[in-house]
């Protein structure tokens, strides 16, 4: 990963014309790839798109509530015209709104401000991001209600790759260091972290790959490990398989997702001890752009011996576009 995508996912972390009724319905488009790793902007990690604005998202959901059948907006994103988010609202169940964050970024296009301000709890958290780029080193102040909380400092080697994290709260100073091993190809195949001090803090990150496409990660503390396995067809994902190995050494089927040729999840199958819980299925329709505008989901309740998918809610996004 690069330096200035590190950054993005780093804020993307910490923090996300109108096509509703009159958008032209289509299929997916077979034409577009998605990007599923090292994305050089927030629309590419959002899966999303040509340039997107803005987008409001609304939920429609089947039991009885006051809002029975409703859309009910929950979030608004607002996009730079060189795609990194600029701003999020976020709503209670009633449209009332929760949150706002708003980010600033350079003449690079780099993160260096956000502020982010809860309603909820009237708190407010700002971040101001600093580069040097003599020393290959980014530090993120961050303020709550106008007081310093702590202060993050970022060392990068030459390639990029962050080396070492400095985190400084109150009296307490944290310091985390970064190996990594990589393959013929130049890609991670095996990624520690560890804070000094605390041997028990270590983890490990472990990649296969096949043909370039990444297969199975890992990661693993001194107490579990969190395996993925991914399979590709015809250069694209096409199923996640997610598994939990713990304290009784045994692994344990967590989540089995199928995607479309987009990445829209397309059907989920939730698990508990290894055993079929829930299943969700997942139903699009798309704009001309490749974007979902609709997704209808459902679900099955194995645990109940359930024998039909049964509506649940509906998610809508209203799109626009910069021109």
């Amino acid at each position: 990963m690069k330096l200035r995508t590190l950054r993005k996912i780093h804020l993307l972390t910490l923090l996300s014309i109108i096509l509703f009724n009159c958008q032209n319905k289509t299929e997916l488009r077979s034409d577009l790839q998605p990007i599923y790793s090292d994305s050089k902007n927030a629309l590419q990690g959002n899966n999303l798109y040509g340039k997107v604005k803005k987008i409001e998202y609304y939920k429609t959901t089947f039991q009885n509530t006051e809002n029975e059948d409703k859309p009910v907006l929950n979030k608004i994103e607002e996009y730079t015209d060189f795609g990194e988010l600029k701003k999020v609202e976020y709503f209670d169940n009633y449209g009332k709104i929760l949150q706002t964050n708003e980010i600033d970024y350079n003449k690079n296009q780099e993160f260096i401000k956000s502020v982010s301000i809860s309603k909820s709890n009237n708190s407010k958290i700002i971040q101001i991001a600093e580069y040097d780029s003599i020393k290959n080193t980014s530090e993120i102040t961050v303020f709550v209600n106008d007081t310093i909380d702590h202060k993050m400092t970022s060392y990068f080697d030459r390639n990029d790759y962050p080396i070492k994290r400095v985190s400084i709260k109150g009296n307490d100073t944290t310091e985390v260091h970064y190996e990594y091993d990589f393959d013929d190809n130049d890609k991670i195949k095996l990624a520690t972290q560890k804070e000094k001090g605390n041997v028990k803090s270590m983890t490990t990150n472990l990649y296969k790959y096949d043909n370039n496409n990444l297969i199975e990660s890992s990661y693993k503390t001194e107490w579990m490990e969190m395996i993925s396995e991914t399979e590709w067809k015809e250069g694209r994902i096409s199923k996640q398989t997610s598994y939990t190995i713990s304290a009784d050494l045994k692994k344990h089927t967590d989540n089995i997702t199928e995607f479309d040729i987009l990445y829209n999840p397309i059907n989920s199958k939730e698990f508990e001890d290894s055993k079929l819980n829930r299943e969700l299925k997942f139903d699009y329709e798309f704009d001309e752009n490749g974007n979902w505008i609709k997704k209808n989901v459902s679900m099955k309740e194995h645990f109940n011996n359930a024998k039909e998918f049964v509506p649940i809610y509906v998610d809508t996004r209203k799109i626009s576009y910069w021109k």
